[in-house]
C-alpha cells in the first residue's frame, strides 16, 4: 500500500547513505576492519588487566569487531557510567537488549565500550585509564 501514498519519496536519506557508502569505499572496508581489529585488541589487552573488571563474552582467539562489554565488580553499571561520563567517555550501560542474558549470568546491567573508524589508541587508552579509576572512586 505504501507505492500509493501520496509526498516525494526519503531522497534525503538515500543520498546521504550512498554519500556514507563512497565515504568507506574511500577509506576502503579492508583498512576499517584492520583498525578496528587493532584497537579491539588494545581494549582486550588493558581491560583485563585491571582488577575488578570482568569481559563479558570473552573468547581468546575468537575474531571480534571494536567492542567490549564489561561488569565492575562493586559498581554498578550505570555508576561507572556516570564515572566515565564525567571523565569524558562515551559508553552505554544498561541490558544491551539482552536482559534474559544478563539474568542468566547473574549481571545486574554491563558497561558498553565500543570503537570505530574514528577512535584512535589514544581514545583506548584513556577510556582504560579512566575505567581503572572506577572503583578506587567508589572505594571497592
Amino acid at each position: 500500500p505504501q507505492r500509493f501514498e501520496a509526498g516525494t519519496q526519503p531522497i534525503g536519506p538515500a543520498i546521504g547513505l550512498a554519500a556514507a557508502v563512497r565515504y568507506l569505499d574511500g577509506v576502503g572496508l579492508d583498512r576499517i576492519h584492520a583498525h578496528e581489529t587493532m584497537l579491539a585488541g588494545r581494549m582486550r589487552a588493558g581491560l583485563v588487566e585491571i582488577p575488578g573488571i570482568r569481559l563479558l563474552g570473552d573468547a581468546a582467539g575468537v575474531e571480534r569487531v571494536g567492542l567490549w562489554s564489561f561488569d565492575v565488580e562493586g559498581v554498578h553499571a550505570h555508576d561507572a557510567g556516570q564515572f566515565l561520563d564525567a571523565r569524558g567517555i562515551a559508553v552505554r550501560v544498561g541490558h544491551h537488549c539482552a536482559a534474559p542474558l544478563h539474568a542468566r549470568f547473574g549481571v545486574t546491567a554491563s558497561v558498553r565500550a565500543s570503537t570505530a573508524l574514528y577512535n584512535t589508541p589514544d581514545d583506548v587508552d584513556a577510556l582504560l585509564d579512566a575505567v581503572s579509576g572506577i572503583r578506587p572512586y567508589f572505594g571497592v
